[in-house]
């Protein structure tokens, strides 16, 4: 069974036995006045809470895509603190409306850049350490990484001309320094 469908029963049924069980007998509140208005309530409040846990896209904004690679803690040491080249960390979470939105913009730009500059992604919800030693204090964050330190960041929905700019200008200072 879909996760929608598992949200919209689950309220409907809350719902239900909200009206069904406390029936209103003041007339001031009519949602749930019977048990038909709560499931209907219910169900629309399920909705809600469906979208604003990350509704459809939440499986895929956690996985690794093409160009950008999800990372756990175990690899973040290997994979960018060791790494010869510039990385760009991704600091997301999947629930995260403007971390959804940079998602395919990033992953366009890094195909784009591929071979000059590695980006990675990091899930702060899987990897609570990594976000306290970064202090990442709101999300989506960008940290540029060059021979393990960080030279730069980005906090925020940056557009996609100012991400593309940042990410070049970065490319070609790290290839310079190498």
């Amino acid at each position: 069974m879909s996760k929608l469908m598992l949200y919209l029963l689950l309220g409907a049924a809350v719902g239900g036995a909200l009206g069904y069980f406390g029936q209103c007998t003041s007339g001031t509140c009519p949602l749930t006045s019977n048990w038909k208005r709560g499931a209907i309530y219910g169900s629309v409040i399920a909705l809600v809470m469906f979208f604003a846990s990350g509704g459809l896209t939440t499986g895929s904004a956690n996985q690794s895509t093409a160009n950008v690679k999800k990372l756990s803690e175990a690899e973040f040491k290997v994979e960018v603190l060791q790494a010869t080249g510039p990385v760009v960390v991704d600091f997301y979470a999947p629930w995260c409306g403007p971390c959804r939105t940079r998602g395919p913009m990033r992953d366009q730009v890094a195909g784009e850049l591929q071979g000059r500059v590695r980006i990675v992604k990091v899930n702060v919800d899987e990897t609570q350490t990594l976000a306290r030693q970064y202090q990442i204090q709101s999300i989506p964050a960008l940290k540029f990484f060059h021979k393990g330190k960080i030279v730069d960041e980005i906090t925020g929905l940056p557009s996609k001309a100012d991400l593309e700019l940042r990410l070049r200008k970065f490319s070609e200072t790290a290839s310079a320094n190498l």
